[in-house]
């Protein structure tokens, strides 16, 4: 039925383009609302205004062995901590991972490495912070983002030559080959939907039909950028289950985008939490990001109904994690399998006139979800030291009895708080996303040394913030705090004399390509 439906759809499309030039303005109109109603009257006769959920069977596999532990690494696309109930938000978005902190670990104070996809799993993968790994924005010649400097090695290359069968399953683009991040990955798949509409179908569809269509049905997916996390789930399942060698221990690796701009949860997640406007489309969000970008401020419906959507989807993944937790149990793999569950950065909706990510040196953007369930469980309960992304690399290595490599910065959270860094340190570099007008294009370093973060930008404009009083960063330290900022920039100062040289990198993408990042909202440029 769904095939129907998208038949009809380039029907609609193909006409609109060989009569639009031939029509006038009025008859353009008549002609649209003519096509929008062959399609309400054709969804309603198949029965397929509101499509059922796809139901997946579970399979059999043979476990791992008892010796090395599998190893699996899950990330959670631009989620930021303080809207997962884990984590102390009122709304439920995270009870499956509630059921999983039983048997793990949690890190309360978990700090980013970097402010955007590429950057953040960059430095998850290789234990090293963005000026020492490469991956970065770096105009004008990758103004995109650099690849991963061919000569630092990644988690999966190590666990690979260690006789682990590595294997990923991903929604985001910029895991692509092209910047390196899937070096090391026997398998690896970057999961991609057939969007309904493209963006040069606007005039066809996305505007006069849409407002018809939403009359009978919700037309949210027709903006789905990204594969959902089932479609993920699925992917990496039959993958796992179809590994040539079952009885050697495997490096997994997932990666959702469900909480990911445009904000589009599938049924019933997307009504979970009230505050969905089914007139919203991404043209309208689009428009009022750069509104606020520019200085506006952030309209009420706005904020409610993203927010709304990005809990949706947050939910919506976390029941889907849910599902590769009993997965691995129905497969006899849990007890020996060491799951580690982040996010690569958080999201901005509207705070110092910012949206999305990529763009900020904030603690919204910054502090991530990070839980462990270590091989058998053998560490459980709450850590409150301040940790780093850049520790999970050497962690896992730790865990599975592999030597860490002396280029690693992070520290194994296996080395107890001693062993721990007295500072941890994250970089922004202005990379092509919406940018806010009040710092368009600005690059920054953040260093939280606990519980004071201090923030210094390339501007020279500097900002010292005591999280434990104040984690929004809503009131800066005042003139009492000035010995502390003066203290805090020498060690910053020191850290960045240790930045190594990096080589010139050039990184063009195609026009495919750079459309395909614009729709998920990289390459937007400052704001307009």
């Amino acid at each position: 039925m769904e095939g129907a439906l998208i038949v009809l759809v380039a029907v609609a499309v193909w006409l609109g383009r060989r009569l639009r030039p031939n029509l006038g303005p009025a008859r353009w109109a008549v002609a649209t609302l003519a096509l929008a109603a062959v399609l309400i009257g054709s969804m309603e006769v198949m029965g397929i205004a509101h499509p059922a959920p796809a139901t997946v069977r579970a399979q059999s596999a043979t476990p791992a062995p008892g010796g090395k532990p599998n190893v699996l690494v899950i990330v959670m696309d631009t989620v930021r901590a303080d809207h997962l109930s884990l984590y102390g938000y009122e709304r439920d978005t995270s009870p499956n991972l509630r059921a999983l902190a039983q048997d793990a670990v949690v890190y309360t104070h978990a700090q980013s490495a970097a402010d955007i996809t590429l950057t953040s799993h960059a430095s998850l993968f290789t234990g090293m912070y963005p000026s020492w790994h490469g991956a970065y924005c770096k105009a004008p010649e990758a103004s995109y983002g650099r690849p991963l400097l061919k000569s630092v090695p990644t988690l999966a290359e190590i666990l690979k030559g260690q006789g682990y069968t590595t294997l990923g399953v991903a929604s985001n683009l910029y895991l692509r080959s092209a910047f390196g991040l899937d070096r090391g990955f026997q398998q690896f798949r970057i999961e991609r939907p057939v969007p309904l509409l493209s963006d040069e179908n606007r005039c066809q569809l996305r505007r006069q039909m849409r407002r018809l269509l939403n009359l009978v049905t919700d037309t949210a997916q027709f903006d789905r950028l990204n594969s959902s996390a089932e479609d993920i789930d699925d992917e990496f399942l039959s993958t796992l289950d179809g590994r040539a060698q079952p009885q050697t221990p495997f490096f997994g690796f997932i990666n959702y985008m469900d909480a990911h701009f445009p904000y589009i949860p599938p049924a019933p997640w997307d009504r979970k939490f009230p505050g969905k406007v089914a007139t919203l489309t991404k043209d309208y969000l689009e428009s009022e990001q750069y509104a606020i970008s520019n200085g506006g401020g952030t309209p009420a419906d706005y904020r409610q109904y993203c927010i709304s959507q990005y809990d949706g989807g947050i939910a919506y993944l976390d029941a889907q994690i849910g599902r590769i937790v009993a997965a691995l149990k129905d497969r006899g793999l849990y007890e020996n399998t060491m799951i580690v569950v982040t996010s690569d950065h958080g999201e901005a909706f509207g705070e110092r006139h910012r949206v999305e990510h990529g763009n900020s040196p904030y603690q919204n953007l910054l502090h991530v979800a990070l839980l462990v369930k270590y091989p058998k469980s053998a560490h459980k309960g709450l850590a409150e030291a301040p940790v780093s992304l850049i520790d999970v690399a050497p962690t896992v290595l730790a865990a599975a009895g592999v030597p860490v490599p002396p280029a690693m910065q992070g520290r194994s959270l296996l080395d107890g708080a001693a062993r721990r860094p007295a500072e941890l340190f994250s970089e922004t570099f202005p990379c092509q996303v919406i940018q806010s007008v009040e710092c368009s294009g600005c690059a920054a370093r953040a260093m939280v040394a606990w519980p004071f973060k201090y923030i210094v930008f390339n501007t020279g404009k500097r900002q010292l913030f005591k999280l434990d009083a104040d984690p929004d960063e809503a009131r800066e330290v005042s003139a009492a705090g000035t010995g502390e900022m003066v203290a805090l920039g020498q060690t910053m100062t020191a850290w960045g004399k240790t930045i190594p040289v990096q080589p010139v990198q050039q990184m063009k993408l195609s026009p495919e390509e750079e459309r395909r990042l614009k729709s998920l909202g990289y390459v937007g440029g400052g704001a307009k």
